[in-house]
């Protein structure tokens, strides 16, 4: 009730504040006009034709505009008539703004797209920096339903799912290299993950949210840390959401049927409902999705077949008030729960087959809730926005972690024998619990001066509890009476054996034959404030600006783990007498580390735009990820703080629009040090005094990044739409941090050095008000490392490249549309993510064909 509290508290009084400022801003715009009148009348001019207007606002549409649309866009859509639209309720007024029509609304060039990267509206191809933007229509009639659905389309981007339901992803070489994905102790994300205004990235599992009825998803390239703090060091995903009408009724329906090759069916069913409630005032947006994914891997040991199947449902529902004119006032209720039984992980040279081996009961059970309050007032001169948001997730899972068997296999390192798997059998069953609040105050200036400006201050507390038992399920369950007759039966002295051993060794309630190794539960804390401006120069108004930013910050991360040992690691943690509670015999370990940490993060950029249609920029940015504990660091496995990392990013780009607005091309270069690096290591820990090879979390060095990308859009013809996208990456560590077993050289984790799209799109009308479409989409990620090579140990685990194809065919007649759809229609068998010691590899579903139909009522 703590966080509950906080944030009805907070949203009351910043409400308050804001209604009465509105109200006041109101009057005392009401008196600014009775005295320019008077004015007026005294001097016999018209000040309101005298006076300097700021430039107009791009016009706002409810709807997109008519296709073609950008890169990101690859389906042409069907004309809509904006005029009479009602002015949109911003629930997160910083990014309401969807895609505004074009200067000219015509089939015969591409439509412009603004954007809120800067918390401003702003045409895309003015935004000084790499953002790539996805509408939301395009979206739905593709079926987009998680990140793979468009990220693949974006240059220097790539991700990797665990097969458990979480996702990594990286920008520009910038990623989270840790192999653990428990959900805690695993280090920050490099990529912030926005839904409007709410930041939901951080230590906790991050579930990859079914997307529909989206006005946008921005995907933001590169340290986004003056505006967007921490975890944004890589670059920001934001999802904007459709605002709610106040106006009109409106029921969108979706459904689509599909079946996986070597697999079972899959199902889902998306549908949403404005409800307007009070004329120009008051509506509520509802959203919901269920949905159903057959297996397509063989558990064969446990006799499963297409075992991996999984279930999701969401619900989002959004409230939007207008009391006053110039104020707005939001709420909204976001609501995820993903299961899934088993994963997409085969066993490793087992792709083909799609067959794993692993006897464990694997699952993973999430439940992701947001409650955000927003109000937005005009000022005179400004507008001021206040986010409040709670978010909480529970998660239940168990997956494979084999930590003995981890230990026989490093006795066998360099020697060409292939270990036996003698702990084969190893669940691990963690439960965590997170809450996290968050509120944010921020005001941006009207636009149109010579200076434009952005202030805000940010803070959060968020914190997360679990739960954790592992199991050694190769190990017959037998107890200690059991044990003894069997060693009496065999005239075995057992306290001559076992009993003065474990008595030597003050271990009281040792039990070696149990499945049961370990239990432990602890807490991660996370705290910071910060302060944040930027202010823009208009040197040359329309031509020429200059960006300056800087935000300052301060945080506390605080980490505990208790955990007792029982059965085989009881008797090797056991060894080392520090490990042995003199009270009661039992051997357990305590691990307690907090990190602080402050500093500032700048940015400077030029922009110069030397026609209406060509725009060349640089800039300079620095970004960072908040520090963490090693909790391995307990069993002399590095050491127990991993310091913040921070990025520097240096860019310039080039920005044109080409016959008369029928091809966009863009293009960027960009240098990126990366500086003491978070990322899994390999090295040795002590079980007690038994050493083993071991993973942990530390920072690894010095890096440096150097890359380049280039996308295109050209409509070829009307309704023929060409997208080409492309992007280099070579990141190498440039300087190893000291006992952390990588050498200096090696190529970074997660980085591949190519990426690639391209979309080609085609629509036509046919007879009888049938429109008909047709798209193809081919994607490319290049080799990459998993972890970092460490000699003999190990070599990073290189994932193969790899390359998908998709495609689909549709026809629409008014409101309904039926389309025929194929996902990786080559049925490759692509590797996204590989575990140890004993090696498996997360694969991309095989291909995949269907049906959609949607209709708009």
């Amino acid at each position: 009730m703590k966080f509950q509290s906080t944030l009805l508290a907070s949203a009351v009084v910043v409400f308050s504040v804001l209604s009465s400022t509105a109200a006041g801003a109101q009057s005392s715009s009401e008196s600014a006009a009775s005295t320019a009148d008077a004015l007026d009348e005294l001097l016999g001019t018209d000040s309101a034709a005298t006076a300097t207007d700021p430039a107009p606002a791009p016009q706002v549409a409810d709807e997109e505009p008519p296709a073609p649309t950008t890169s990101s866009s690859p389906e042409s859509e069907p004309a809509v008539d904006n005029a009479a639209a009602p002015e949109s309720i911003p629930v997160e007024p910083a990014t309401a703004i969807a895609v505004a029509a074009a200067p000219e609304s015509r089939g015969d060039r591409i439509e412009e797209i603004v954007v809120t990267a800067n918390y401003r509206a702003q045409d895309i191809q003015d935004v000084v920096g790499s953002t790539q933007a996805f509408s939301g229509q395009s979206l739905d009639r593709s079926g987009a339903a998680g990140m793979q659905d468009y990220l693949l389309q974006v240059p220097s981007v790539s991700f990797q799912p665990s097969g458990n339901g979480t996702t990594k992803v990286s920008m520009r070489g910038i990623s989270n290299i840790n192999g653990n994905d428990f959900g805690y102790a695993s280090g920050s994300p490099t990529v912030g993950v926005y839904l409007n205004d709410v930041a939901i990235q951080g230590s906790g599992v991050f579930p990859d949210l079914k997307i529909f009825d989206l006005d946008r998803i921005e995907v933001l390239k590169g340290p986004q840390g003056t505006l967007y703090g921490e975890g944004s060091m890589g670059g920001a995903i934001k999802m904007v959401t459709n605002a709610p009408n106040p106006n009109e009724w409106e029921l969108r329906t979706d459904q689509a049927y599909s079946w996986t090759s070597h697999g079972d069916a899959n199902h889902e069913a998306r549908a949403a409902v404005n409800v307007p409630i009070l004329q120009d005032m008051m509506a509520a947006r509802i959203v919901g999705t269920t949905s159903y994914s057959g297996g397509f891997v063989d558990y064969t040991t446990r006799n499963e077949p297409r075992a991996n199947s999984g279930t999701a449902q969401t619900l989002r529902s959004i409230l939007s008030y207008k009391p006053l004119e110039n104020l707005d006032l939001g709420y909204m209720f976001l609501y995820s729960n993903d299961k899934r039984s088993q994963f997409a992980v085969v066993d490793a040279g087992k792709e083909d087959e799609l067959t794993n081996s692993g006897p464990e009961d694997q699952y993973a059970k999430t439940k992701f809730t947001i409650h955000s309050l927003t109000a937005k007032v005009e000022l005179p001169f400004a507008s001021l926005t206040s986010v409040s948001s709670l978010y909480n997730t529970l998660r239940d899972s168990q997956q494979r972690v084999q930590v003995l068997q981890n230990l026989v296999q490093t006795q066998f390192i360099g020697t060409g024998i292939d270990a036996p798997q003698i702990f084969a059998n190893s669940p691990t069953h963690v439960k965590t619990k997170l809450k996290s609040f968050s509120q944010e105050l921020r005001m941006v200036s009207n636009g149109g001066d010579s200076i434009d400006w952005i202030a805000g201050a940010f803070y959060r507390d968020r914190s997360q509890t679990f739960e954790q038992e592992k199991y050694e399920n190769s190990i017959p369950a037998i107890s200690t009476g059991l044990l003894d007759s069997a060693l009496a039966a065999a005239n075995i002295n057992t306290t001559v054996l076992l009993d003065n051993l474990l008595t030597a060794l003050n271990i009281n309630s040792f039990n070696p034959l149990q499945g049961k190794q370990e239990a432990g539960d602890g807490i991660e804390n996370f705290r910071q404030a910060a302060a944040y401006g930027e202010a823009t120069w208009n040197i040359v108004p329309s031509v020429l600006e200059l960006t300056g930013g800087l935000r300052v910050f301060s945080e506390t991360v605080g980490f505990t783990i208790d955990t007792n040992f029982y059965g085989v690691e009881a008797f090797l943690i056991g060894t080392d007498p520090q490990n042995i509670d003199p009270s009661d015999g039992t051997v357990g370990v305590n691990f307690s580390q907090s990190v602080k940490t402050s500093g500032i993060l700048p940015k400077l950029s030029l922009g110069w735009h030397i026609t209406d249609q060509d725009m060349v920029y640089a800039t300079i940015s620095r970004g960072f990820r908040s520090g963490s504990a090693n909790i391995y660091a307990a069993l002399s496995a590095g050491p127990p703080v991993v310091k913040p990392d921070f990025v520097w990013n240096h860019e310039v780009g080039y920005k044109s629009t080409w016959l008369d607005g029928r091809l966009i091309a863009n293009f960027s270069v960009y240098y990126i040090n990366w500086n003491n690096i978070q990322g899994t290591v390999l090295g040795n820990a002590k079980l007690g005094i038994v050493p083993t090879q071991f993973a942990y979390l530390a920072n690894a060095g010095d890096a440096v990044v150097k890359g380049a990308e280039a996308s295109t859009t050209w409509l070829l013809y009307d309704g023929l739409m060409l997208n080409l996208s492309g992007g280099y990456n070579n990141g190498v560590l440039v300087k190893a941090a000291p006992n952390s077993g990588v050498s200096s050289g090696v190529d970074l984790p997660s980085t591949p050095k190519f990426t690639g799209s391209a979309t080609l799109s085609y629509s036509t009308t046919l007879s009888n008000d049938w429109v008909g479409d047709i798209s193809s989409t081919y994607s490319y990620t290049d080799t990459q490392l998993m972890i970092y090579p460490a000699g003999e140990v190990s070599d990073g685990m290189p994932i193969p490249a790899y390359s998908l194809l998709k495609a689909g065919i549709g026809l629409q007649r008014n409101k309904f549309r039926l389309q025929l759809f194929g996902d990786n229609i080559m049925d490759k068998r692509a590797v996204v993510a590989i575990s140890s010691p004993s090696k498996q590899s997360t694969v991309i579903t095989p291909r995949v064909v269907g049906v959609r139909m949607s209709y708009d009522f």
